[in-house]
Formats: C-alpha cells, sequence, structure tokens
C-alpha cells in the first residue's frame, strides 16, 4: 500500500523553526486584534500571516510585520530565539510603535539576511558592534527608536548596502571616517540624532549615492568640495548643525536639485556657481552669516523652485534676472539687499546693478 503524504507533512517547516517561532511570538504581546491567529499548528510555512518559507528547503526565509495602524499595538521585544532561523533573509517588525528592549546581540549571526527593518518602535541600546558581519544585507532600517552610543565600525563592512535609515534616534559620537566603503549605498538617512565631528570626505568616494541626509545632529567643521563631485548626488540635506566655513563653489554649482545648509553657521560669500545645469528644485541657504551680494550667476540657472536666502549679512542690489516667482521673504532679515523683487528700494549708493 502507497504512502500518501499529506500537503502539511510535505511543506513542514523543521521543528527547530516552529518552535523559534513560538519563541519570538511569545515575546510579543498584541492584544487587541489577533494579529497572530494564524500562526496555529505546527506548519508554520503554511497560511502564518507575515511568513515565507523557501520553497524546496522549506526554511523560514521571512517575517513580514508591519503596523501602521495607530489603533493597533504590538509591545514585548524581539526574543533571540529568533537567532534559530537561520535561513532568514528578511526580517521586517515596523511601525508597532510598542516593541521594546535592545536589538538581540545574536542577530549578526543570520548570514542570509539580507533586509533587517525595524523601524517605528521604542527599540533602546545600541546597534549590535558587530553588525558588519551581515554583509548580505542591503537594507539597514532602525529609523525612529530610541538607540543610542554609537556608530559601529563595523557598519562600513556591509557591502552590499544599499540603504541605510537611522533616522530619529540618539546615537552619538562621529561618522566613520571610512564611510566611503559603502560602495553600493544609494540613499542614507541620518537626520535627527546626536552625531558630531566633521562629515567625512570618503563620502564622496559612494559614486552612486543619491540621498544624503545628516540634518539635525551636531556635525562640525567644514562641508567638503568632494561632495558636488558626487555624480548621482540629488538631494544634501546638512540643516540644523554647526557647519563653519564657505559653502564650496561645486556644491553649489552641481547637479544637486536639492540643496539645505541652512541653521549652521557657514560664512563668507555665496559662490557665483549657478549656470546652465543648475536646476534647483529646492534651495535654502537661510540662517547662517554669509555676506556680499547675492550672486548674480542666479539669472543663469535653468530652474530654481523654491529658495531661502533670508538671515544672513547679505547686501548690495538685487541682480537682474533673478526669477519673478520668488518671493521677497526669501531674502528677509539680512543686511541691507534693496531692489526687484525686494519692496526695498535703491539709492544711488547701493551701487550698480549686475548684469
Amino acid at each position: 500500500m502507497a504512502l500518501t503524504l499529506t500537503p502539511s507533512l510535505v511543506l513542514s517547516c523543521p521543528s527547530s523553526e516552529w518552535a523559534a517561532l513560538m519563541g519570538f511570538k511569545a515575546a510579543l504581546k498584541e492584544p487587541y486584534r489577533g494579529f497572530f491567529h494564524s500562526w496555529r499548528g505546527t506548519n508554520c510555512c503554511y497560511h502564518w500571516r507575515g511568513i515565507t518559507c523557501e520553497p524546496t528547503t522549506h526554511r523560514v526565509a521571512g517575517i513580514t510585520l508591519r503596523g501602521g495602524d495607530f489603533t493597533v499595538t504590538i509591545t514585548g521585544h524581539i526574543s533571540p530565539s529568533i537567532c534559530n532561523l537561520t535561513h532568514l533573509s528578511a526580517l521586517t517588525l515596523s511601525d508597532w510603535k510598542g516593541i521594546s528592549g535592545n536589538i538581540p546581540l545574536c542577530i549578526t549571526t543570520l548570514r542570509s539576511l539580507q533586509l533587517l527593518d525595524l523601524s517605528g518602535n521604542l527599540i533602546h541600546g545600541g546597534i549590535p558592534s558587530d553588525i558588519g558581519r551581515l554583509t548580505q544585507l542591503t537594507v539597514l532600517n532602525l529609523a525612529d527608536n530610541h538607540l543610542s552610543g554609537r556608530i559601529p565600525t563595523s557598519l562600513v563592512n556591509l557591502s552590499n548596502l544599499m540603504q541605510l535609515d537611522l533616522r530619529n534616534n540618539a546615537i552619538q559620537g562621529p561618522l566613520p571616517t571610512d564611510l566611503g566603503r559603502l560602495k553600493r549605498l544609494n540613499r542614507a538617512f541620518l537626520s535627527r540624532n546626536m552625531i558630531t565631528g566633521p562629515i567625512p570626505s570618503s563620502v564622496s568616494e559612494i559614486y552612486g549615492l543619491a540621498d544624503l541626509d545628516l540634518s539635525l545632529n551636531r556635525l562640525s567643521g567644514s562641508i567638503p568640495g568632494s561632495l558636488g563631485l558626487m555624480p548621482a548626488l540629488d538631494s544634501l540635506n546638512l540643516k540644523y548643525n554647526n557647519l563653519t566655513g564657505r559653502i564650496p563653489w561645486r556644491v553649489l554649482g552641481s547637479r544637486m536639485t536639492h540643496l539645505d545648509v541652512s541653521r549652521n553657521a557657514l560664512s563668507g560669500r555665496i559662490p557665483d556657481a549657478f549656470g546652465e545645469k543648475s536646476y534647483f528644485i529646492s534651495l535654502d541657504l537661510s540662517r547662517n552669516n554669509f555676506v556680499g551680494s547675492v550672486p548674480k550667476s542666479m539669472a543663469w540657472a535653468t530652474y530654481i523652485g523654491y529658495l531661502d536666502f533670508s538671515h544672513n549679512r547679505l547686501c548690495g542690489r538685487m541682480p537682474r534676472g533673478v526669477p519673478n516667482h520668488l518671493h521677497p521673504s526669501a531674502f528677509d532679515h539680512n543686511l541691507c539687499l534693496c531692489g526687484k523683487p525686494l519692496i526695498k528700494s535703491c539709492s544711488r549708493a547701493s551701487g550698480p546693478t549686475h548684469v
């Protein structure tokens, strides 16, 4: 008599991985909606909500549990039992607002992990110091938590990392000086932390970096001019830091469409770096200590959508050809600017109009 195997036996995940998921579930509490209601029986590959398995080996490959519904909250912590899922390639446990505790240190043993998203929770403690062991990781999202401590130096070993999101935490200390080793990085969001020290010049070695946000930190020193030579960099946000020195000609004259260096302590003249390749959807240099006149080359820019030069020490006649749509408030609270589009007219003593 032939033995007939039921689908539940054929597709069942290993008992060790079932036990790991039970330990993971036991550390989390969701009393209102029964989010884990489908986690029944011993076959975690069969209709368990948020669980995906490898089709041939039936090992657990992914856990995707996203929140976002503010009427529902999962509390508890991430159990180290998750580290027994040795084939796990994706872990998303995001936007539950109530998951706390530390990131299990053993998570760095999951060498197949490609996506780690724990954003939007109350996780505290530090980023595991040996996070760099996860060399297959392409996405690391720990944003909107209560993480503290420094960015581990081993993070630069994540050679496949494409997206790094650590914003809105309490991370301290400097950026790794060799951050430029993250050659595949495309987007880096580190805003709203307490990061100190300079912007590493090695960042400019990340050829494909398109979006860099270091705003609302405590960065000091000057803006590396080499950032303006990055071929893919489209958005650079450095607002609310303690940066000093001049704004590099190469940065202002680059092909970026979004540049924000507002609320720093930058000084000197605004470079006359605008040209035909200048296409700024947003350009904000406000609340610094810039002196001199508004660059006459602004008239040569292909496009400037939103602009803010307010709260500086600029002086002199406005140049001809400044885009008509710019509101006079974009130049408020400067030393002695005058001429259209401003309300204040110029006297003869204000000097000749720039062409």
